[in-house]
């Protein structure tokens, strides 16, 4: 049974900081969260994903979530 975590529920960011470990594109698809987007996941295809990863969006998200752990 796969749970859909939320925002503010328990393990929410446990979840986002390890994200990088579901990212295993299925059929040419793989969730993210962009930044700015408080964690909110979306689809995006193979492309898409390297874009994320090499572009600095990826590095962006973990600026981030570093800065609300550190609140």
């Amino acid at each position: 049974m796969n749970e859909l975590l939320l925002p503010g529920e328990p393990g929410f960011q446990e979840t986002l900081v390890n994200a990088m470990h579901l990212f295993k594109p299925r059929h040419n698809t793989a969730f993210i969260a962009r930044p700015g987007s408080n964690g909110l996941m979306i689809p995006v295809s193979g492309a898409e994903l390297r874009e994320y990863l090499l572009g600095g969006e990826y590095d962006e998200r973990m600026d981030e979530l570093e800065n609300e752990v550190d609140e």
